[in-house]
């Protein structure tokens, strides 16, 4: 039995992951296919993990001030970056209605904010990993941490070998 004949009349999207890498593009399209057939939408959201933000609390105002001036900037250029890219992801679905695709970036620990929003989803797609896997056996932190706890079902994509197809 497939996940389609499991699932169908699910309420909640098809949550997609990216993490802004060339595998995105394979990420997307699969999770668009799985929404048309599933007839939901798709929500597409790239967590920014800030881990390497200073955790201490400036002692100047002057420094927090401007360390709260510098992170915005860098997540505001983020965040208009990673909706040009997805925009083209999602046009090129042909299969998918656009009015029903809500692209979403945001702030957190990735496997966190994915397993939050896994609440509401009928399916999470993510890709394995960043880049080709030394073993295909191995996942990545986030995904492991999605695939055990994850409130919905999950899809891994593979990451693709070179001349591999989307989908």
């Amino acid at each position: 039995m497939d996940l389609t004949s499991v699932r169908r009349g699910a309420t909640g999207p098809v949550l997609v992951g990216v993490d802004g890498h060339d595998h995105d593009a394979r990420v997307v399209t699969t999770a668009g296919a799985h929404a048309d057939r599933l007839g939901t939408g798709l929500q597409v959201v790239h967590v920014l993990d800030v881990a390497g933000e200073p955790l201490r609390p400036a002692t100047l105002p002057t420094v927090a001030l401007r360390r709260s001036h510098e992170r915005r900037r860098k997540l505001d250029d983020a965040r208009a970056e990673l909706r040009e890219r997805l925009q083209t992801f999602v046009t090129g679905l042909t299969d998918v209605d656009l009015a029903n695709v809500d692209l979403r970036t945001t702030v957190g620990d990735p496997a966190t904010v994915l397993l939050a929003m896994s609440r509401r989803a009928c399916l999470l797609v993510l890709g394995t990993r960043s880049g080709p896997a030394r073993s295909p056996f191995l996942l990545g932190t986030v995904c492991q941490d999605v695939a055990v706890h994850a409130s919905c079902p999950v899809l891994l994509v593979p990451w693709a070998k070179d001349g591999d197809e989307p989908g």
